[in-house]
């Protein structure tokens, strides 16, 4: 009986000690994943440098000039309804010492209809192609916008600057 005891003791160490292996690694692979899942950059997310970007002097409004990274602010945004391409200017202020990217995300659905690749400072695209057409309306808009390093495009914090879709 007393080794019985002892075989069930032996049986019982054991299945804490794997127990307690098991939390440990899933503790640690809950916690890489966490990390590495907050320090991704532009390049593992698919960004590139976007092309057709023309170089931007002019001083504009920003969002919130004593800010650190000078946020453009944009008004009503005007667009000619059933078709998919806006003349805007996506701009990132020369005082800028990162990348910016533009989302564009209609407020009442979530639905991101356009997205731009990485614009550096001082540098601006005149045209936006959405990825769908939008019919005649007003719509709720907001234009995000992501910055990332310079050097290694690690995501630094975003804005968001809500305002109006008007196609017509």
């Amino acid at each position: 009986m007393a080794r019985q005891e002892k075989t069930g003791s032996r049986k019982s160490k054991r299945k804490w000690i794997i127990g307690g292996i098991a939390a440990a690694v899933l503790v640690a692979a809950i916690a890489a994943g966490f990390l590495l899942g907050n320090n991704r950059n532009a390049a593992s997310n698919g960004l590139k440098v976007q092309k057709n970007t023309v170089e931007w002097n002019q001083d504009m409004k920003s969002a919130d000039k004593d800010a650190g990274i000078q946020i453009p602010y944009y008004s009503d945004v005007y667009m000619k309804g059933g078709t998919d391409t806006i003349d805007m200017t996506l701009v990132n202020p020369k005082e800028n010492d990162c990348y910016f990217t533009y989302t564009f995300i209609l407020s009442d659905t979530g639905e991101e209809i356009y997205q731009s690749d990485l614009i550096g400072p001082g540098r601006a695209l005149e045209q936006v192609k959405l990825n769908q057409e939008v019919p005649n309306g007003t719509y709720k808009l907001n234009i995000r916008v992501d910055t990332y390093t310079m050097e290694n495009q690690e995501t630094l914090n975003n804005a968001i600057v809500a305002t109006n879709l008007i196609a017509s």
